[in-house]
């Protein structure tokens, strides 16, 4: 499942992103379908929960066959890790509650722009472009929800309000995880311990808002289905990508999720699209792919890695 210590392949690297970005991609749909019946921290609890059992039986037996041995990692940080990631998560349900999938993907993927902000700000020097990007950025959001700065229509604050604050702590967390976790750690056993954490957080929420059971086996298997794919498959390829290739480059692969999401949302879903919004999600896209090859650019000129 990993190769050498240190061995870096950008090819292999976007491979991985793009397999996280398709599978995380149906996070938003399935979950959406299945919100109604289980409510958001339900939802995350059976899906981490779920995972967290796969993933650890995985990394245990494959240790005793001769893998990496999952406790030789900086585990209390990496549960930290897993406690942010899983209240990010929460905060992007909440808010997928209360807006269309398609409207969703589009406003959390400021998270780039942010990261890039955030570094900045953090002493990381940051090309000119990238604020050209983030004005960009700014722009398309603007298009994607009309009815928030125009009046015209309805959409929901507290959702607009909740994502926004989600892809504040994503871009946080993009942050800190490159500057706290070994890149050479094996991208299952970081998958097992970041899920773990995130396991770990939702599960006192889940208790004390009321544990859903899913009831009937079509909401068993997709239950299943949302806790394997979208959270097993899409965590370890996210973080074998990471070994190989910069975050900043993973993130401009992972924007493929936005067509994806809007794609799936129009299919399955039957979301319609207005041409408005579908400018602004390609402006948003633009801008994003703009902040993070600046960014690319400026660290290869400067023959340093860049920290995002």
């Amino acid at each position: 499942m990993s190769g050498a210590v240190g061995e870096h392949n950008n090819a292999r690297g976007a491979v991985w992103a793009l397999a996280s970005a398709t599978a995380y991609s149906l996070s938003s749909v399935v979950g959406k379908d299945l919100l109604d019946s289980l409510g958001p921290s339900s939802l995350l609890f059976w899906r981490f929960s779920i995972a967290t059992v796969v993933l650890w039986i995985a990394v245990l037996i494959w240790h005793r066959r001769g893998g990496p041995n999952p406790f030789a990692v900086p585990r209390w940080t990496m549960l930290v890790l897993g406690v942010v990631f899983g209240l990010m998560v929460l905060l992007g349900f909440l808010a997928l509650d209360r807006l269309d999938a398609s409207l969703y993907i589009v406003l959390v993927y400021m998270y780039p722009a942010l990261v890039a902000v955030g570094s900045a700000l953090l002493g990381t020097r940051s090309a000119p472009l990238t604020w050209v990007a983030l004005a960009v950025v700014m722009a398309g959001i603007v298009l994607t929800v009309p009815e928030l700065f125009g009046g015209v229509g309805e959409v929901d604050g507290v959702g607009v309000a909740l994502v926004v604050a989600q892809a504040v702590v994503f871009a946080t967390y993009m942050i800190v995880s490159s500057r706290v976790m070994p890149r050479a750690t094996d991208g299952v056993v970081a998958a097992a311990w970041i899920v773990l954490g995130a396991s770990l957080v939702i599960t006192p929420i889940a208790l004390i808002d009321g544990l859903v059971l899913p009831r009937g086996n079509t909401l068993v298997f997709e239950v299943a289905v949302f806790a394997l794919i979208p959270t097993v498959v899409s965590s370890i390829c996210f973080f074998q990508a990471m070994r190989h290739i910069v975050p900043g480059a993973v993130a401009m692969v992972l924007t493929i999720e936005v067509a994806l999401v809007i794609g799936w949302a129009v299919l399955f879903l039957g979301e319609e699209i207005r041409a408005i919004k579908i400018v602004g999600a390609v402006v948003v896209v633009a801008g994003v792919l703009l902040a993070q090859w600046a960014n690319l650019r400026e660290a290869r000129m400067a023959n340093v890695p860049l920290p995002t």
